[in-house]
C-alpha cells in the first residue's frame, strides 16, 4: 500500500505539472491570438483611414469626375544571399505605401475638407465586421486626444509608417470573447481531458478504497474464523487427550461422554465449514429451491423455540401471524432466514431481548430491542464477510456471512429485504414477498 501511495503521489504530481504546462500553453496561445487580432484591427484602421481620405477626394471640388483613382506605387525589394530580389510582406508594404501616399495628398491638397471623424468611425466598424470582428463599440481619435469615454476599452496607436509617430488612437470593446472562441476547440478538448482524468482518478481511488475495505473484511473474517475454530478444536482435543491419558475401560459412561463431546464439536465444525461453502456465489447460482405452499406460523414457532432454548440470556419472542397464513417458499431456507435474523437479535442485545415477528400475505417483519446499528453501517450489513466492528459488537461470535446468506436466499425466492435501525432502540428487518 505504501508503494501504491508513492506511485499515486508521483502520478498526481505529474498530472499537476502537465495541467500547469497546459495552462501556460493556453495563456501563450491567447496572447498570440490577441496579437494577431490587434494586427487585424490595425489593418482595419489603415483601410478605414484610406477610404475616408478617398471619400473626401471624391467629394472635393477639384474638377476630377473620375470614379476611380490612379496610383503609381513603388515597392523596394531586398537582395537575398543569391543576389535575387525578394519582396517580403508585400501586401503589408503596399498598404503602408498606399496609406503614406494618401496622407501626402491630404497634406498637400489644401482644398480637401477636414477629416470626417463620424465617417472614419463608420468605416472602421465596417472593416472590423468584414474581418470577422464585432465589438459593441469602436471609434478612432486623433493621437494625443485625451477625451474620456474609453474606460474599459482596448486601444492601440496607429502610425502611417514605422518611421513616423502615431496619427490615430483606436479604441474598441474588448475582444477577449472573440479570442476565446478562436481557442474554443483546444479549450474544450483540454477541459474534457482534465475532467476525464479527474473522474478516472476518483474512480481509481474509490475502488482502491473498496479493495482496502474488502481486505479489512477478509482479515476480520480470518480472525473471526480462527477464533470460532479454536474453541471446538480445543474442546475436542481436550476430550480426546483425556481419554488417552486417563482411559478407563470399566467406566463406559465416562468414555461415552468424552466421545459425545468429540462428536458434538466435530459436528459443529462440519456445520461451520458447510456454512462457509454455502456462501460461495457459484453455489448460489446452482442452488435449487424446493418452493411449495408453506404454513408460516409452525415454522416460526419451531425456530423460535430452538432459539429460546439455545440462547444464554432471557429471550421472549412474540408472534402476530394468522394460523391460516401460507406463502410460496422453500421451508428449509425460510427457517434458516428466520434463524439468522433471530440469532442476530439475540447476539446484538443487552442482558435480555424481545423479538417481535409479524407476517401477512405481503411481508414479514422481524424487530428487536437490541443495541441497533449505526446509520453509516446499514448499507453494508448484507455484504459478504461484513461485520460491524465498533463498540462491543466486535466481540460477538460470527464470521459475517449470516445476513449475506439471508439476502441471497430472499432474492433467489423473488423477495426483497430491507432494514431500519437506530442505535440503542433496536433493529427491524422487513421481507417483501412480492419483491418490491
Amino acid at each position: 500500500m505504501k508503494r501504491f501511495r508513492t506511485i499515486t503521489a508521483i502520478c498526481l504530481a505529474a498530472i499537476s505539472v502537465m495541467v500547469a504546462g497546459n495552462v501556460w500553453y493556453l495563456q501563450g496561445l491567447y496572447n498570440s491570438i490577441k496579437e494577431q487580432t490587434l494586427q487585424t484591427v490595425g489593418e482595419c484602421v489603415r483601410r478605414a483611414d484610406i477610404l475616408e481620405i478617398i471619400s473626401r477626394l471624391n467629394g472635393s471640388s477639384n474638377g476630377n469626375d473620375d470614379s476611380f483613382i490612379k496610383l503609381s506605387l513603388m515597392v523596394e525589394g531586398e537582395k537575398n544571399a543569391y543576389g535575387e530580389y525578394e519582396y517580403p510582406n508585400l501586401l503589408d508594404n503596399l498598404n503602408k505605401t498606399m496609406s503614406g501616399y494618401f496622407h501626402l495628398i491630404e497634406e498637400s491638397d489644401k482644398r480637401l475638407p477636414g477629416r470626417n471623424h463620424a465617417r472614419l468611425d463608420s468605416l472602421f466598424m465596417k472593416e472590423l465586421s468584414n474581418s470577422g470582428l464585432h465589438p459593441r463599440q469602436a471609434f478612432i481619435r486623433e493621437a494625443g486626444d485625451s477625451a474620456g469615454g474609453d474606460d474599459g476599452l482596448w486601444s492601440m496607436d496607429f502610425a502611417v509608417s514605422d518611421s513616423q509617430g502615431p496619427v490615430y488612437r483606436a479604441s474598441f470593446s474588448p475582444l477577449g470573447g472573440h479570442i476565446l472562441r478562436q481557442m474554443s476547440g483546444i479549450i474544450a478538448t483540454s477541459a474534457a481531458i482534465l475532467v476525464l482524468t479527474g473522474l478516472l482518478i476518483w474512480y481509481l481511488l474509490h475502488w482502491v478504497g473498496r479493495l482496502r475495505t474488502i481486505e479489512q473484511m477478509k482479515d476480520d473474517f480470518t480472525h473471526n474464523m480462527t477464533h470460532e475454530l479454536k474453541t471446538p478444536v480445543a474442546v475436542a482435543y481436550s476430550a480426546a487427550d483425556s481419554m488417552l491419558r486417563y482411559y478407563d475401560q470399566s467406566d463406559e459412561a465416562r468414555n461415552r461422554q468424552f466421545l459425545k463431546i468429540i462428536m458434538q464439536r466435530l459436528s459443529f465444525l462440519s456445520g461451520m465449514i458447510e456454512n462457509i461453502l454455502s456462501m460461495s456465489m457459484e453455489r448460489f447460482k446452482t442452488i435449487k429451491l424446493d418452493i411449495e405452499h408453506v404454513a408460516v406460523r409452525p415454522i416460526v414457532e419451531e425456530v423460535a423455540g430452538m432459539m429460546e432454548l439455545k440462547a444464554d440470556k432471557p429471550v421472549r419472542i412474540e408472534m402476530e401471524i394468522a394460523d391460516s397464513l401460507s406463502i410460496q417458499a422453500d421451508p428449509l431456507h425460510l427457517g434458516n432466514i428466520l434463524s439468522n435474523l433471530i440469532d442476530n437479535a439475540v447476539k446484538y442485545s443487552g442482558e435480555s431481548v424481545r423479538v417481535s415477528i409479524m407476517a401477512d400475505k405481503e411481508s414479514m417483519t422481524v424487530a428487536d430491542n437490541g443495541i441497533g446499528i449505526a446509520k453509516e453501517n446499514l448499507p453494508f450489513i448484507f455484504d459478504k464477510f461484513y461485520r460491524v466492528t465498533s463498540g462491543d459488537r466486535y466481540e460477538v461470535g460470527g464470521y459475517g456471512l449470516g445476513l449475506f446468506y439471508v439476502r441471497q436466499i430472499t432474492e433467489l425466492m423473488g423477495w426483497s429485504i430491507s432494514v431500519t435501525s437506530k442505535p440503542g432502540q433496536g433493529t427491524k428487518f422487513t421481507i417483501k414477498f412480492n419483491g418490491v
